[in-house]
């Protein structure tokens, strides 16, 4: 058979040939004193047709691919060839080489290798998470897991589930905690994987991956949860496709435990990509209620803090709409930073409900720039569940300045059990500021003698926990 040079002297001159093919065109004895060129010539006219053949395919796979051209074999990465290359990766510590490297090992992962990969990484990086230098490994590990999820998902979550429940057991075998609790109270053993993977699955097959989620039983609260955070994980699976997509993925699903509105948080997070105005104006074309509240809620902060007055014209043309009351009080309270008695005047027809979230951040504002001003508008309003919520930001707020004059206004609180808890975080913060004041002042405080006990015993611990959900100081700041 007649070897044409040129070619093969073409293949030896290409980048691609020379970055990593050298084993292909290697002498066939390493002590022959033939030129390269000689071997490769006797090399490829003593192949059989077979493995010609397979040459030609390892040849074409690695010249498409020189990063990779070590790890091909018979034109195809294999496991073992996978797990070499997974663990070269880990060690390189040229965060770029590093990532073309996976890049293009993502690109041949099959369903006959995937494992294989996941297993070199996982032990790569040492079951540690996150970090992008030697022994991190988490970017790579969840970007992995999705793609397994994309091109094998119903394989991908059975292996993940084999593995997680046999480290439970081990674990239990061992006397630890068999749940291994993480993050979020959720078992450290695969749940986190099987998101990701679950993330790539509805990517590719939403109704598979939800009919997994469904087939799953709820072990309690914990299992509720779970199950809740991987229907979240179809919605952003869904949102690689389109927004169009997770948005009717979303509609489908049961309206009664209120969940859509939550999953249409991170819908909308996606929208505001393409700014907040234009954001606004796709939630007015949704249709359904459920699906605007959560859309509004997280839309409604980032348009007030783009342009309030924007934001504010948007709000008002849904304000008195009961899907809005949560986005109206997240647009009040950035304009409480500027003009808390202009938030106030405006809301004096809103609806009650609406009324008293917006209130209540206006006065907590209010307090802290002009205690003096908002007491006296407080002052001239009449007695209502608005006055109420008003009065209880006015009270929380004050406590840090004038703990006794907080408790003065919250027992006028008409409501008992917003009176009484308001009372109760008061006398939290106040028994640190001076507790022989709050031991002179409980046993006049209408409060029960158990819960007068509690804040003494207590010497302030624990003041916020039932702060209105400020979690100790004021919401979102």
């Amino acid at each position: 058979m007649k070897v044409r040079l040129p070619f093969i002297i073409a293949i030896l001159l290409s980048s691609a040939g020379a970055f990593g093919l050298g084993w292909v065109l290697k002498p066939a004895d390493p002590a022959s004193s033939e030129t390269a060129s000689g071997s490769a010539v006797q090399t490829v006219n003593t192949l059989t047709p077979g493995e010609r053949q397979r040459s030609d395919a390892t040849l074409a796979a690695a010249k498409a691919n020189p990063v990779l051209a070590d790890y091909f074999k018979n034109g195809k990465i294999g496991n073992e060839e996978m797990q070499s290359a997974i663990k070269d990766m880990m060690k390189e510590n040229d965060p770029l080489k590093r990532n073309a490297m996976f890049s293009a090992l993502l690109e041949q992962l099959t369903p006959e290798n995937a494992e294989a990969a996941f297993a070199a990484l996982r032990e790569s990086r040492g079951n540690r998470r996150g970090g992008f230098g030697r022994g991190g490994g988490g970017d790579e590990m969840r970007l992995l897991l999705n793609a397994w999820g994309r091109i094998d998902g119903e394989n991908a979550i059975a292996k993940l589930t084999e593995i997680a429940d046999a480290e439970r057991a081990e674990r239990e075998a061992n006397g630890e905690d068999g749940r291994g609790r993480g993050r979020g109270g959720f078992d450290r053993g695969g749940t986190f994987d099987i998101y990701s993977a679950l993330q790539g699955w509805a990517t590719n097959d939403a109704e598979s991956a939800l009919a997994y989620v469904n087939s799953l039983e709820s072990d309690g609260e914990g299992g509720d949860r779970r199950k809740g955070m991987y229907t979240g994980g179809i919605v952003n699976g869904l949102l690689a496709n389109s927004v169009e997509d997770a948005v009717s993925f979303i509609s489908n699903l049961p309206a009664e435990d209120g969940s859509r509105g939550r999953y249409m948080e991170s819908v909308a997070q996606e929208v505001l990509e393409n700014g907040a105005a234009d954001a606004a104006k796709w939630v007015d074309s949704l249709g359904d209620d459920d699906l605007k509240s959560g859309a509004m809620n997280r839309i409604a902060e980032s348009y007030a803090r783009e342009d309030l007055d924007a934001a504010i014209d948007w709000i008002s043309d849904h304000a008195s709409e009961e899907y809005a009351s949560r986005a109206v009080t997240e647009v009040a309270e950035r304009w409480a930073e500027d003009d808390p008695q202009a938030v106030m005047d405006w809301a004096s027809n809103l609806p009650q409900e609406t009324q008293q979230g917006v209130f209540e951040e206006a006065l907590d504002e209010w307090t802290e720039r002009d205690p003096l001003a908002a007491s006296e508008y407080l002052a001239n309003m009449q007695d209502s569940p608005v006055k109420d919520s008003a009065v209880e930001g006015f009270s929380r707020e004050l406590a840090r300045e004038d703990a006794a004059s907080a408790a003065a206004w919250a027992a006028t609180i008409g409501n008992e059990e917003l009176r009484t808890s308001t009372l109760q975080d008061v006398a939290r913060n106040w028994v640190r500021q001076d507790r022989a004041a709050v031991e002179a002042w409980l046993p006049s405080s209408g409060l029960p003698q158990e819960t007068q006990q509690q804040i003494l015993e207590g010497g302030g611990r624990g003041f916020g926990g039932d702060w209105g959900g400020r979690g100790g100081g004021r919401r979102g700041r």
